[in-house]
């Protein structure tokens, strides 16, 4: 079955970082070796077997030579390395583009700038360079494991599009490794909540952690909430 085959049509769709889109000119990408990582990413994110020349060439009409060039110049743009990568029994060469994403992190904590009528707009402080980078060091830490690209990109999210402040961010870190739920995922449910519960500054979430581990969790009786009494959410189910 070729790849053109009607059938496959519905088999899935290759996905490309919204940030790596606006930002690859940037990084020393070119759109021609773009147009190549996308071709051979297919599922695959960071580390990729190296792909056939002769088949990429047909699909871009490229010739074989400029093929090589290409990777040639991402991998002397610091964008790409070789690797290994074990497949069943066998070792195969691939390239690993984890440079690139490490350059694409690097580049977005330099772009300090903010919206005016968003920074207007939104009542939460922006974290600086410094208290991102404290960030990333303070989760690795607690979860035992460097954090990834797209893992250190929603933390940027939080920070800059969600505007979440860090401590509120290390107080749901905190939970989450009372839980010893170590993922980002638990984090932003954690976050989600106290949203939901109009729990907006710090002294508010720490008086509601201290009421419900004390047992007392009638909010009524907090006096820095003042929204509606809304029923726990169980974060575990």
């Amino acid at each position: 079955m070729t790849d053109n085959n009607p059938n496959n049509l519905f088999k899935g769709a290759t996905s490309v970082n919204n940030l790596l889109l606006i930002n690859y000119p940037k990084l020393g990408v070119s759109n021609d070796e773009l147009l190549i990582y996308v071709l051979i990413k297919r599922d695959n994110e960071l580390v990729i077997p190296m792909p056939d020349a002769d088949k990429l060439a047909a699909q871009t009409g490229f010739s074989k030579d400029k093929i090589y060039q290409l990777f040639h110049s991402l991998i002397e743009h610091k964008n790409a390395l070789i690797t290994t990568v074990t497949r069943g029994n066998d070792r195969v060469d691939a390239y690993d583009f984890s440079p690139m994403y490490q350059k694409l992190l690097s580049l977005i904590n330099q772009q300090v700038s903010i919206d005016d009528e968003v920074a207007v707009e939104s009542s939460r402080p922006v974290a600086d360079d410094n208290g991102r980078s404290e960030l990333f060091t303070t989760i690795e830490k607690e979860f035992g494991r460097t954090l990834s690209p797209i893992e250190m990109e929603t933390i940027s999210g939080w920070l800059d599009i969600d505007r979440y402040p860090v401590e509120i961010i290390t107080l749901a870190l905190k939970e989450a490794v009372l839980n010893q739920v170590y993922n980002l995922k638990y984090m932003d449910r954690i976050m989600l909540n106290w949203d939901k519960l109009n729990l907006k500054s710090v002294t508010q979430i720490q008086n509601y952690l201290n009421n419900r581990e004390t047992g007392n969790d009638n909010r009524h009786n907090d006096q820095d909430y003042n929204g509606p009494e809304i029923p726990f959410i169980d974060l575990n189910k």
